[in-house]
């Protein structure tokens, strides 16, 4: 039989049975071959998974950590910073919140990417000392600025900030408050080329030439950007104990009974004057240590106060429990190299206590130069071309030409008495 059926013999049987063994082979080979891969293969999607998480864990990381670095610079810088901020970078988002207590700020970052948390957390813990940031600072009395006064440098008020016509600050501008009528600004020119920026819960009528943050606004230049809460006030940068601790270091040099008036030009400190001290007509009066006045203190008439030239890039302070009268050409300077200044400061709640008869806690007149005043309970007053360099009050109020201008070296300021400080780091740990 010959048909398709017939049984193959011979070489063709041969044949046939070697292309099917050739298949079996690569069908085995294959097999062997998609095994191999896929066992390969496996660990290597598992292990580009898992560091792919460990990327995206560090890079959340790495987020919360900037969180943290942020709002810590903006603390120990004297710069503003929100209760509650949120940064992205990278498809990832960090939540810092900042929360306060006496002396102490704590500082979380939550941060998350693809899914994956990490939180840092650090405190920062207010030394003994003080460092100035702004050129104007105040409690919730506020700041008020008449006929043409000018600030170059930055403002932060616990309070409201009243300009008038020709009234500026050359920096950025916060009125905060725990309430919105407190948070105000009104009449101000703020900034300059652009830069400098205005924050409050209500603006108005104010020229602003950087970002203006307000939830009320009207008669401005521009629209309110409410994309910013209120802010929230801050603490006066001097403590009780850096106060006892310059009036302990004055009364270990000596006690004054009775009021004292520089007889003429000469040295005095550390000291503690149990009454007023009087320096007037072009008499100048050499600090050799800080100098603690019970009563009221008047610097006036071409006198003046300046640090001994042992003092260095130190700087000094003369403390008074009363009023300080500051006028008619008086000078008050450090000991003449950079990074010394003399600070002025006073304990006096003026005008609030009725036994001030309406006087200020300071009064600053008449072409005075100087650097710095401090009357955290009371205010200040300057009129009449006075300028300065630094103020912080419960209340101030600038007016006739009266100028401030801020000088950076003020935010880094070593005392010869008492340790200097602002905010220091007290941990920094990753939580959770």
């Amino acid at each position: 039989m010959t048909g398709i059926n017939q049984k193959i013999k011979g070489p063709g049987r041969i044949a046939l049975r070697g292309g099917q063994v050739m298949i079996t082979v690569v069908t085995l080979f294959l097999f062997l071959s998609l095994s191999f891969i896929v066992g390969v293969s496996d660990p290597i999607l598992r292990q580009a998974s898992i560091t792919k998480s460990f990327l995206d864990s560090r890079k959340s990381y790495l987020l919360a950590e900037s969180g943290v670095e942020d709002a810590s610079y903006r603390v120990i810088a004297g710069k503003q910073v929100f209760a509650s901020e949120v940064i992205s970078l990278d498809g990832g988002s960090a939540t810092t919140l900042v929360t306060s207590t006496s002396g102490t700020k704590t500082i979380t970052s939550d941060a998350i990417k693809n899914n994956l948390v990490r939180k840092v957390e650090t405190t920062l813990q207010m030394g003994i000392g003080t460092s100035f940031h702004f050129g104007i600072q105040t409690g919730a009395g506020g700041l008020t600025l008449n006929n043409n006064a000018m600030i170059y440098g930055n403002v932060y008020s616990n309070g409201p900030i009243h300009g008038d016509h020709n009234t500026s600050v050359t920096g950025s501008v916060v009125s905060a408050s725990s309430s919105p009528s407190g948070s105000l600004i009104d009449e101000l020119n703020i900034g300059v080329d652009g830069v400098g920026d205005g924050n409050a819960y209500t603006i108005a009528d104010s020229n602003v030439q950087g970002g203006l943050y307000c939830i009320s606004g009207s008669g401005n230049n521009k629209s309110c950007d409410s994309s910013k809460p209120i802010p929230t006030p801050v603490e006066l940068p001097i403590s009780e104990e850096s106060i006892a601790t310059w009036q302990t270091d004055a009364t270990a040099g000596g006690i004054i009974n009775g009021n004292y008036t520089l007889p003429s030009s000469g040295s005095l400190g550390p000291k503690k004057i149990i009454g007023n001290l009087t320096i007037v007509n072009n008499k100048i009066l050499t600090l050799t240590g800080t100098i603690w006045v019970t009563g009221n203190i008047v610097v006036e008439n071409n006198a003046g106060i300046k640090l001994s030239s042992s003092y260095g890039a130190n700087s000094g302070v003369v403390v008074a429990g009363g009023k300080m009268n500051i006028s008619n050409n008086a000078t008050l300077e450090g000991s003449g190299q950079t990074g010394s200044y003399l600070l002025f400061l006073t304990t006096s709640d003026c005008p609030i206590n009725p036994s001030c008869d309406g006087d200020y806690a300071i009064d600053i007149s008449n072409n005075v130069s100087a650097i710095m005043f401090n009357a955290q309970r009371g205010t200040i007053h300057m009129s009449n071309n006075a300028s300065i360099k630094e103020a912080t009050a419960y209340k101030i109020v600038l007016e006739s030409n009266a100028t401030v201008n801020y000088e950076s070296g003020l935010a880094n300021i070593n005392f010869v008495s008492g340790p200097s400080g602002g905010w220091n780091i007290g941990s920094w740990k990753e939580v959770e």
